[in-house]
């Protein structure tokens, strides 16, 4: 009864997992993958260990502790990456740009037009793109300039 209750849990846990994997972005569905593999390498670790199988238990619980102090770090590596590129474009938005200051930004004169204003802004953003050597934090203020001057 014990082991019929145990498959009807691992049924359900098996479609509700399908159903968020078909639901779930790309990014979201590779790390509930992974997650899912060390879950399950950490579980069957321990039901070996409770079998009494302790050398054959240093596989796969040993590859679930690798995998999530290895993924740990990388993901405060990230975090940090993040962090500090959220106040980076945090501090160069939550400053309001003024119309002036804009024109300026992107070396325009008053009464540029809408199709000056993006050729400007394609021309500077492609010299200050953080993907060819340029900041975030310009590449920041170029599209807060861009978009003050469309608003207006």
């Amino acid at each position: 009864m014990a082991w019929l209750l145990l498959g009807l849990m691992l049924a359900g846990g098996l479609l509700l997992m399908l159903q968020w994997w078909a639901n779930a972005e790309v990014g979201a569905a590779k790390s509930g993958l992974m997650w899912g593999i060390i879950g399950l390498c950490a579980v069957f670790g321990i039901i070996l260990l409770a079998a009494g199988r302790n050398v054959m238990a240093l596989l796969p619980a040993g590859y679930a502790a690798w995998r999530m102090l290895g993924v740990a770090r990388m993901f405060g590596g990230l975090a940090s990456k993040a962090s500090s590129f959220r106040s980076q474009t945090r501090q160069a938005s939550s400053q309001h740009m003024t119309h002036a200051e804009a024109l300026d930004v992107l070396g325009l004169q008053e009464g540029a037009t809408k199709k000056e204003i993006k050729s400007a802004y394609l021309k500077l953003m492609s010299q200050c793109h953080p993907d060819k050597g340029g900041s975030d934090w310009m590449a920041a203020k170029l599209t807060d300039a861009r978009q003050v001057l469309l608003d207006a």
